[in-house]
């Protein structure tokens, strides 16, 4: 009987290396909420994404530069595709993020977010052609209810005002980094890592440079007095290099490698990095209906994954 060759370690190992490195810079993700919360005490969301942008372009500009040449002869959809990857993921994305951590729970926010990849498969399959499975539909639909059960199993004295908003806001992040998953995936077929990476802070500083002159008296909001200062700058650098600037070279190099349905599952391991600061660290726990709901959430996002041909 002939015997079929087994792949090679080096082979699986390939084939593991882009999932591997967007759990990666997923997990690092997760870690920034223990900066952000900190930050957010001291500017609106918008002015702090801004800064956070333009300090992250700074440290990253050398690679744009290097990069700049091989531009040229990236497609109109690859083009389109980083900028919505910017526009959604770094400044739309972020900026409801920050606001949804001042009006919810941080444990709550941060679980929410795994309904992110039923926008993120729906949006694959328009835009990139990976197309689900019939089975996708109900576990997409088994995702959803879960996220409903938690979002409306609040913390005693949460005000119904504040729920709504933060519900909203948390939507809208997870709509946003959804679809920017896709438009990444899309971006980094053509785009060496590190020049998207640069590019991804371009994009996202000018669009939230232009959310803030939107939301008006921005140049009392930007209070450079306070980003001067040791402790905003600590904890800004913290931001930046741990939770930002290391996470997304790792994630568009994965990216690069995996598809985009299979890197919105692999982005889960943001959620238990961001639980362990957020429970664990920051004791912001979540009742038991909404603990429930969460694994079963993960469990269908699971089976969401494997619904993808």
């Amino acid at each position: 009987m002939q015997r079929v060759p087994e792949r090679s370690v080096s082979a699986v190992l390939r084939e593991a290396a882009g999932p591997m490195l967007v759990i990666a810079g997923a997990s690092m993700w997760g870690l920034e909420t223990f900066w952000r919360v900190r930050l957010n005490a001291k500017f609106d969301a918008d002015i702090l994404v801004f800064h956070e942008h333009w300090m992250g372009l700074l440290l990253t500009l050398p690679f744009l530069i290097r990069g700049a040449g091989a531009l040229r002869g990236v497609s109109r959809k690859g083009a389109v595709s980083m900028v919505a990857s910017g526009v959604l993921g770094s400044a739309l994305g972020t900026v409801c993020f920050t606001e949804a951590l001042t009006l919810l729970n941080a444990s709550l926010a941060n679980l929410l977010l795994n309904v992110q990849p039923v926008i993120s498969v729906m949006v694959s399959w328009v835009w990139l052609r990976e197309r689900p499975l019939p089975r996708f539909y109900p576990w997409a639909a088994v995702a959803l209810a879960c996220g409903a059960t938690m979002a409306w199993s609040p913390d005693a004295g949460q005000t119904p005002t504040r729920l709504t908003l933060g519900l909203l806001a948390i939507a809208a992040t997870a709509v946003c980094w959804g679809a920017s998953t896709t438009f990444g995936r899309a971006a980094m077929i053509e785009i060496d890592f590190k020049t998207g990476t640069a590019l991804r802070y371009l994009v996202g500083a000018v669009a939230t440079l232009l959310l803030a002159i939107a939301n008006g008296h921005i140049a009392s909001r930007l209070r450079w007095s306070v980003l001067a200062s040791p402790t905003t700058l600590k904890d800004m650098g913290g931001l930046l290099i741990v939770a930002a600037i290391t996470p997304t070279f790792l994630y568009f190099a994965g990216l690069a490698r995996t598809r985009a349905s299979v890197a919105t599952f692999a982005e889960m391991a943001q959620t238990f990095a961001s639980l362990v600061i957020t429970w664990g660290v920051m004791h912001e726990a979540l009742t038991l209906p909404q603990v429930a709901a969460g694994i079963l959430l993960l469990v269908a996002v699971f089976f969401i994954n494997r619904a993808v041909d």
